[in-house]
This record gives structure tokens, C-alpha cells and sequence, in this order.
């Protein structure tokens, strides 16, 4: 109970009125949200990494706000059923809404990128990359207007690097025709350091990211 009143509490701190330059952030109580199950871990902020995801599943984007909302709530089944995490993977999921979708939010370890969850932030744009691009509102989200406002409260470094998923894990996401636009993006990274397998926590072992799944797989 404690833990689900802390959810929304933070959740309504979240929610940014475009008017101050941030994006405009459903809080989890808004779309839906379970409760976390277990007891979830605190990001050392400000991190230096952003990732980006297709959600592939589900395929198509969602314009407007009950469908994104009940592609949460899906993600969220599909993460905590089926893959036995604790809560949705990713920090913030974007819709083609225009607006922001609260996952683990800027303060918890996501499970987004294996090996790298406690190092950056896993944003995912709702639909399938492959071969063709995100709405522009969506696009200028991810590329400016969230990183923007994070680096302005202290969550993200300004020197923060942009990355694709496949650059740190084996996955075709965030898609092909997503990934080439990224890498023209100002605070994308081309060249990757992996961490040692030795510096890759329990907790980040038992939460691999995404797999590419079937649509049926998600409904």
C-alpha cells in the first residue's frame, strides 16, 4: 500500500506543463499502472546515458491516449507476468499522442538494457521502426524536449550519450529505419564501450530487455 501511495505521489510531481519546456508526462496512476512488485532500486542521478527502444510490439503507433494507455498497461502485464520483473522496463515510453508515458520514471533501475539499466535512462517510442520513422512530435520528444528538461533538473549530464539498444545488446530494436535517424542525432555515440560481464549486478541479469515477440504475445 505504502509503496503504491509513493508511486503516484511521485508520479504527480512528474507531471510538466509544456508552458516550462518539458514534455507533458502521464504519471502511472494516470494510464493505469500496477504496483511495483518487490522493492525497486534508486538510480544515483544524474546519469550519462540515454537509449532509445522501439516497443515493436505493440506494432502500430498510438494517437491518442486510450490506446497508448492500454499499451502500457499490456507492456506492464507482459514484464511482470511473463518475464517476471518487477514493473515495466523502460523509463518513460512516447507515444504519437504527443505526450510521455511514465515507466520506472527518473528515479528507479529500469529493465531496458541489459548489463546498463542503473547507467542511463530506456526511452521507447510506441510501434515497429523497421522501416519507417516515428511521428516528428515523437522524434523531437526523444531527440530534444525530455532530454532537455532532465539535463535542467540535474536527472541527465549534459555531456549525456545517445544510444541505440542493438549498440549495447544483441537486438535488432530500435529498428532500422529509427536507428539510421539516430545516428544523426547531436548526442549520439558511435563508438560503445561495453562494461565487463563482471560489473553487471544480479538484478540486471535476472531483467534482460525486451525480446522481439509475436503481436498476439502482447494482448
Amino acid at each position: 500500500m505504502a509503496q503504491g501511495v509513493l508511486w503516484i505521489l511521485l508520479g504527480l510531481l512528474l507531471w510538466s506543463d509544456p508552458g516550462t519546456g518539458c514534455p507533458a508526462i502521464h504519471p502511472r496512476c494516470r494510464w493505469g499502472a500496477a504496483p511495483y512488485r518487490g522493492r525497486p532500486k534508486l538510480l544515483q542521478l544524474p546519469l550519462g546515458f540515454l537509449y532509445v527502444h522501439h516497443t515493436y510490439v505493440p506494432a502500430p503507433p498510438c494517437t491518442d491516449f486510450t490506446r497508448c494507455a492500454a499499451n502500457m498497461r499490456s507492456m506492464q502485464r507482459y514484464h511482470q507476468d511473463t518475464q517476471g520483473w518487477g514493473d515495466i522496463g523502460y523509463s518513460f515510453v512516447v507515444g504519437s499522442d504527443g505526450y510521455v508515458y511514465e515507466g520506472r520514471g527518473w528515479h528507479w533501475v529500469g529493465a531496458h538494457t541489459l548489463g546498463h539499466n542503473s547507467r542511463g535512462f530506456g526511452v521507447a517510442i510506441v510501434g515497429n521502426y523497421t522501416a519507417a520513422l516515428p511521428t516528428e512530435a515523437a522524434l523531437r520528444t526523444v531527440r530534444d524536449t525530455l532530454p532537455s528538461c532532465a539535463v535542467r533538473a540535474g536527472l541527465l549530464r549534459p555531456d549525456y550519450a545517445l544510444l541505440g539498444h542493438r549498440q549495447l545488446v544483441r537486438t535488432d530494436c530500435p529498428g532500422d529505419a529509427l536507428f539510421d535517424l539516430l545516428r544523426t542525432w547531436p548526442h549520439f555515440t558511435a563508438t560503445v564501450k561495453p562494461r565487463p560481464a563482471r560489473s553487471v549486478s544480479k538484478r540486471s541479469r535476472r531483467e534482460p530487455p525486451p525480446r522481439t515477440l509475436p503481436a498476439t504475445d502482447l494482448q
